[in-house]
């Protein structure tokens, strides 16, 4: 998925400003307490804890069903190192040891806008929906830049942070209960893909209320103002008015079923 904001409202420029001011600070609140709630979560992380010895350690730590999560990891790194990475598709073991500091990176992708002049591509970030990874030298704007040719190229690093995307996809793939206890601090999981990053599963993690790219015209024009090919879009403010809680939902359908009514 590489474009999933909401349908927008009809804009004008002043009231973009506005809604980028508003979001900028809403974004700035919820990252935090998305990034207080993995620091607490953070064993949960632990790559040894599904790949066991696969992984460089001090200590030994055998893992029930860790050889089939072995070969599913490098099932997944085969498939997805050669394109567009160039990367050899063997994964040596034992894996080197991977911190469970966990980074956060705004979701991004590329958005094709008419103009007088032709097509203009913008780079467009949605500031409350996060890439979920383990800590990499390049992040993921910067890998992208490597793979369009405009940053010179570091395999080692690209191979790092492919392998770290695989990892915490398995994670999730194999600890539902992860993104269910997330849903129950109102984030939602989501695995996405960009075309400019092939098969890479990315997960992420949005705040419970949604954002807007407005009409291609002002997204022309609020980039140009911005001094460069980039627009991040802005909070859509019924999705903060219908907000709802799951759990209240939940057990007000068992008091239903109980003839009772809140």
């Amino acid at each position: 998925m590489d474009n999933s904001a909401a349908p927008a409202p009809a804009l004008n420029v002043e009231q973009l400003l506005q809604l980028h001011s508003l979001t900028k600070d809403v974004a700035k609140f919820c990252q935090k307490k998305l990034r207080g709630y993995l620091e607490t979560t953070a064993l949960l992380f632990r790559p040894r804890r599904i790949l066991g010895d696969a992984v460089e350690g001090s200590e030994r730590e055998f893992v029930g069903g860790s050889e089939r999560s072995i070969a599913e990891l490098r099932e997944l790194y085969r498939r997805i190192a050669l394109r567009p990475f160039d990367l050899r598709p063997e994964l040596s073991l034992p894996l080197e040891s991977i911190s469970t500091q966990i980074q956060l990176q705004e979701w991004e992708y590329l958005h094709q806008t008419k103009t007088d002049r032709g097509w203009r591509s913008i780079k467009v970030t949605a500031p409350l929906t996060w890439v979920v990874a383990y800590s990499s030298s390049y992040s993921l704007s910067m890998l992208r830049q490597v793979l369009a040719g405009k940053e010179e190229r570091d395999s080692e690093a690209v191979r790092a942070f492919v392998l770290r995307a695989c990892l915490m996809h398995l994670h999730f793939t194999k600890f539902p209960g992860i993104a269910d206890l997330f849903a129950g601090l109102s984030y939602r999981f989501e695995v996405r893909r960009s075309p400019e990053l092939g098969d890479l599963p990315l997960v992420t993690l949005s705040a419970p209320f949604s954002t807007i790219r407005p009409p291609d015209e002002l997204v022309t024009v609020a980039s140009g103002l911005a001094g460069g090919a980039s627009f991040a879009e802005v909070l859509d403010l019924s999705s903060v008015r219908s907000i709802s809680d799951p759990l209240r939902e939940e057990v007000a359908g068992i008091l239903r079923n109980h003839g009772q009514e809140l």
